[in-house]
């Protein structure tokens, strides 16, 4: 199994253990996000900011993978 047939796997949302596994890895790298951006390394912390709002909403629709 390839790591993104594990991200999509029905059972991580049925599972409140790696739920909250999930949570606290976005906590944490909003942390360091924010010790980025008050080190001045904004590019970095907005990136950072950004990827765990992506990863929040569910992730991005790829074209390569999509079926239909």
């Amino acid at each position: 199994m390839s790591s993104n047939e594990w991200v999509d796997s029905p059972a991580r949302e049925q599972n409140p253990h790696v739920q909250a596994g999930w949570e606290a890895a976005l906590r944490e790298l909003q942390h360091q996000a924010a010790h980025l951006e008050a080190r001045g390394a904004v590019r970095a912390a907005v990136t950072l900011y950004d990827a765990i709002r992506i990863t929040r909403a569910g992730g991005l629709n790829c074209e390569e993978h999509a079926t239909g």
